[in-house]
């Protein structure tokens, strides 16, 4: 692992990127975005995930924005499905291509959010926003970017989608939901 992220720190931290290691992220505008490494199971491999997190809503468990991981980042999604550890140049220079240009997508979507939020329906925002997550925890997280960004009626519009949405055992996501309007 350390062989591949010594090769692609370099990038990352062209592109803004703090860490080391397994984590990178950087503050831009409202939103923390982090690029991770994740080993697989089988150790042959590795993927590597990108997650955003608007710095206005709660990441998921009430995560610490300075440490945050990108499971814990409200919108995430993987880079390709995965690479192996041991690479040519060539490879190598595919993987930073393709970390590059999948971040830059990736990020400038998540960070459309406060647009979107202003003017989409609610199947629109859960449409472009639902990733790496279901669509009723999405719409929670979308309801508390609205309540935030002063959109009540998005809001309501949101919590009462997730709400149906959401199955009658997902009480703690029921409850969440019930909350954002009860703010």
């Amino acid at each position: 692992m350390q062989d591949v992220l010594k090769k692609l720190a370099p990038s990352l931290r062209s592109l803004g990127f703090r860490g080391s290691g397994q984590n990178y992220r950087k503050t831009e505008r409202e939103f923390v975005l982090v690029i991770n490494f994740q080993g697989s199971r089988w150790g042959d491999n590795f993927y590597v995930n990108v997650g955003a997190q608007p710095a206005f809503i709660p990441a998921e468990g009430n995560a610490d924005l300075k440490k945050l991981k990108e499971y814990e980042c409200v919108l995430h999604r993987r880079v390709r499905t995965e690479w192996p550890w041991e690479m040519s140049d060539d490879m190598t220079a595919t993987l930073v291509t393709e970390v590059t240009s999948t971040q830059a997508v990736f990020f400038a979507h998540a960070m459309s959010l406060p647009v979107a939020i202003q003017r989409d329906s609610t199947e629109e925002l859960l449409r472009k926003f639902c990733v790496g997550t279901t669509k009723a925890r999405a719409a929670l997280h979308l309801a508390r970017a609205a309540v935030a960004l002063g959109h009540v009626d998005a809001a309501r519009d949101l919590v009462s989608k997730g709400l149906e949405l959401a199955s009658d055992r997902a009480t703690v996501l029921r409850s969440e939901l019930q909350s954002v309007l009860d703010s």
